[in-house]
């Protein structure tokens, strides 16, 4: 059984009322979310303070590569356009049944 402690911290009721909100519309409770940053600032020993939002550099090194690859032409991980969506249902019922093949 893990054990749990309590931490008492003094926050704007503004932004404790937002981050309530912003946890429970994914799903959370506010306590993982607080748990969650705290663990990344063991892990990570850093803190960002931005007014400018920010990709995780994992996220922005895929996005990066994801680039470009479509720079260089490769768009072998897209799938193409499609006029209609008939025509897209298509396309993916001949993609599953390529991979399961």
């Amino acid at each position: 059984m893990v054990m749990s402690t309590v931490l008492n911290v003094k926050i704007d009721p503004v932004l404790k009322k937002q981050a309530q909100e912003a946890a429970k519309a994914v799903g959370l409770p506010i306590s993982t979310v607080v748990a969650a940053s705290l663990r990344d600032f063991v892990r990570t020993r850093s803190i960002t303070i931005s007014d400018m939002p920010r990709l995780k550099p994992e996220l922005e090194a895929e996005l990066l590569a994801t680039s470009a690859k479509i720079k260089s032409g490769d768009y072998s991980d897209f799938s193409p356009a499609f006029g209609n969506v008939e025509d897209a249902i298509a396309w993916l019922e001949s993609e599953v049944k390529e991979q399961r093949s």
